[in-house]
């Protein structure tokens, strides 16, 4: 096998996402709130970033449109 397949075999994947990092540092109410504003399609991505910014938690608007698209999340 060469070098190259082998190295990247052998890495393994992160088991949580960002999302799931900053919801287990929030408090409960606001985990609760930070997927239901995920799972809500007429919240878009910058409210939910600009309101995790000020929690001082630093994400990409995509993050949130790649977890929408994964989990189905439409209008």
């Amino acid at each position: 096998m060469a070098k190259l397949l082998q190295e990247i075999k052998a890495q393994s994947l992160r088991g949580t996402s960002k999302l799931d990092e900053i919801v287990a540092q929030l408090s409960a109410e606001d985990g609760k709130d930070l997927r239901e504003a995920l799972n809500d399609p007429t919240i878009r991505p910058m409210q939910i970033i600009h309101a995790l910014k000020k929690r001082g938690f630093k994400m990409s608007p995509s993050v949130i449109t790649r977890f929408r698209d994964n989990h189905n999340v439409t209008s």
